[in-house]
């Protein structure tokens, strides 16, 4: 009875403790303010309340961490978007699909800071080999990212409805508008959404809420053993080198490395006729490799002759198909050994009809002949 009891006082005391901290009003102001200066509809509901009170009474070491990698991460996604014509709030948009990690891994197989699925990559040319998967790049994801939300946003017009897409695809939005009896403000539209894309805008305008307002409430970037707390650039390989050997001749922790540069999943940059590899290194390492660069490549010769590297080989390649009199998507489908809305997702189609002479894109195996 005595336990019982104290758990009922607790409750109802925490429950007043978060109601005091949160100020429903002020929030509703800073959204408003923040809904004034973007074209996608932040605004204030019990969907985006029930977000923004959980990133900040339970969510605050993750908001923390997520405010660190922002600091590096914004300078490299901020000017990609601004190139796209692309609202700038997107940049918060990997807060909710991977926290900001480029090598994040989801159960369906989405793969990197903006999570993009096998057959997205495909569309989009992120290479994905036995060496190096694109989708962990952040700035070649980032452009891909860019590119669907264009071709989203010409589709339907509504940038809230384009990112809802990114979720369960442009495909999926379009039934749910029709179930909807064909209301296209996503509000209205939401209920006939799966479950997760029924959160996925509220839980994005939270996001975008606690990473303007965090130090409102007590949350501060995290500045301990931060990996990209200076000056990063590129510099391009002409050779296969592996991080490890890199990273004693350069004198850089091997960590670092492999933190910097993601996209490359055994540690090694290959060399492949007619494909171009750079590498994120600090400034000051970049300055060193290049004004020393011919004595580290000898180096690298004699400690990499005894190394033996798997085969580089690629998953996928693209072929522009012509259409011909008398096919089908059903035909070509077959031909190529994919699905009809494969085809459909490569080509941004939203109707199987094809017209003779026309071209395709369709993406096949590597050693496809």
């Amino acid at each position: 009875m005595f336990r019982l009891f104290i758990i009922f006082i607790l409750i109802p005391i925490c429950i007043q403790a978060q109601e005091s901290v949160f100020d429903k009003k002020k929030v509703q102001e800073r959204l408003e303010l923040l809904n004034k200066s973007t074209p996608i509809e932040l605004i204030y509901n019990s969907a985006v309340e029930k977000h923004i009170k959980s990133y900040i009474f339970k969510g605050k070491s993750n908001i923390s961490k997520i405010l660190s990698y922002a600091e590096y991460y914004f300078p490299i996604i901020e000017p990609i978007l601004d190139s796209y014509n692309i609202p700038l709030e997107l940049k918060y948009l990997p807060v909710i699909e991977s926290r900001f990690n480029p090598t994040a891994k989801s159960p369906v197989g989405a793969r990197g800071m903006w999570q993009i699925m096998f057959n997205t990559a495909k569309e989009y040319d992120l290479i994905i080999s036995s060496y190096v998967d694109e989708r962990m790049d952040v700035v070649k994801s980032t452009k891909a990212a860019c590119e669907y939300f264009l071709e989203s946003n010409a589709r339907f017009n509504n940038w809230t409805t384009s990112i809802a897409s990114y979720n369960v695809g442009k495909n999926g939005v379009s039934k749910a508008i029709k179930r909807s009896g064909g209301k296209r403000n996503y509000w209205e539209y939401r209920p006939f959404l799966p479950k997760e894309t029924r959160e996925y805008i509220p839980k994005l305008i939270a996001a975008i809420y606690i990473m303007n307002y965090a130090s409102e409430y007590g949350i501060y970037p995290e500045k301990e053993n931060n990996v990209f707390n200076e000056e990063i650039d590129t510099v391009h390989i002409t050779r296969q080198l592996s991080f490890k050997s890199l990273a004693t001749l350069i004198d850089l922790n091997l960590d670092k490395i492999e933190k910097l540069n993601p996209s490359y999943k055994i540690g090694v940059v290959p060399n492949v006729q007619g494909r171009d590899f750079y590498i994120n290194l600090p400034i000051e390492k970049i300055e060193f490799f290049i004004i020393n660069k011919d004595t580290i490549y000898k180096k690298l010769d004699n400690m990499e002759k005894k190394h033996s590297y798997p085969e580089y080989e690629e998953m996928v390649k693209k072929i522009i198909y012509k259409i011909k009199p008398g096919d089908s998507l059903g035909k070509i489908a077959s031909k190529f050994n994919c699905r009809v809305k494969d085809i459909m997702l490569w080509n941004n189609m939203k109707k199987t009809t094809i017209i003779s002479g026309k071209k395709l894109k369709i993406y096949v195996n590597a050693d496809y002949e």
